[in-house]
């Protein structure tokens, strides 16, 4: 007995918008040749996006060879699946590839396959989340091409392989689609070049209003300088009333005048 636990995951390098639902699957090898059983696991693949969200179990079946040449897409109209008879509920296995995910789910269908269970042709490509409108209530997982040729080799051998496949997590969008990108990067495009504007409008306004001021404050001083050269002055002389100790000095004089200081005559208006 070969028991197989294939955990199927999200692929993160699966460029998609939408979301989609990860599968638990149990697959067990019915093998006189194996004393115990062996776990394996297989991670990355999702249920088709038109695929019922069940849980399903049943036998695993291959297409048989069409005039002696293996089939594994299940393309062909010519393409068959031996079931041993009185079986109730068995799960097709192909490849992907040639044809569409929905013929190949119907093909299947139509023998009365339970699920399909598609796998990657190239072992390096991640799962995708299959689009099969039209496919009706059978179930359609993708998973990868890890551990198939071994399970391929078990049933070119005629030995039984069960399979049991349970809903696992959904798992929400992660990735901007292309429109929203486009928006995303446009407003930011227009929001940088709005701010760029303001802060040259800001440092052009700055400049100006310093250089006004700067300009106003010459203009002052020069008045200033003009209208303090437009008094008359003259020099304390000795026996001037100024040098009287007992002259009334002004308000803001901080010391009494003294011979031979030169002073302004301030106007009275």
């Amino acid at each position: 007995l070969l028991l197989w636990h294939c955990w199927l995951r999200p692929a993160g390098a699966d460029n998609t918008s939408q979301a989609y639902y990860t599968a638990l699957i149990n697959v067990t090898v019915l093998s006189p040749e194996r004393g115990g059983p062996t776990l394996l696991r297989i991670d990355r693949g999702r249920y088709g996006q038109d695929s019922p969200k069940v849980e399903v179990k049943g036998l695993l079946v291959a297409p048989v060879p069409i005039n002696g040449v293996a089939d594994r897409l299940g393309c062909d109209p010519r393409t068959r699946f031996q079931v041993p008879p009185n079986t109730k509920q068995w799960i097709a296995l192909l490849q992907r590839g040639n044809c569409t995910f929905r013929e190949k789910i119907l093909r299947a269908a139509s023998h009365n396959a339970t699920a399909v269970v598609i796998y990657n042709n190239i072992s390096s490509e991640e799962p995708v989340t299959m689009t099969h409108q039209g496919t009706g209530d059978i179930v359609a997982v993708m998973i990868t091409e890890s551990k198939v040729k071994e399970i391929l080799n078990y049933l070119e051998k005629n030995i039984s392989v069960l399979m049991a496949i349970a809903v696992g997590s959904r798992v929400p969008p992660k990735n901007f689609s292309r429109g929203s990108l486009v928006f995303v990067s446009i407003s930011f495009i227009v929001l940088m070049i709005i701010s760029s504007a303001w802060l040259i409008f800001y440092f052009i306004q700055k400049i100006r209003y310093t250089s006004a001021r700067d300009r106003n404050q010459r203009r002052l001083g020069d008045a200033a300088k003009k209208a303090i050269g437009k008094l008359t002055t003259r020099t304390v002389k000795k026996g001037d009333k100024e040098t009287d100790p007992d002259f009334d000095h002004c308000a803001v004089c901080i010391e009494s005048y003294k011979q031979n200081d030169v002073v302004r005559i301030l106007p009275c208006k």
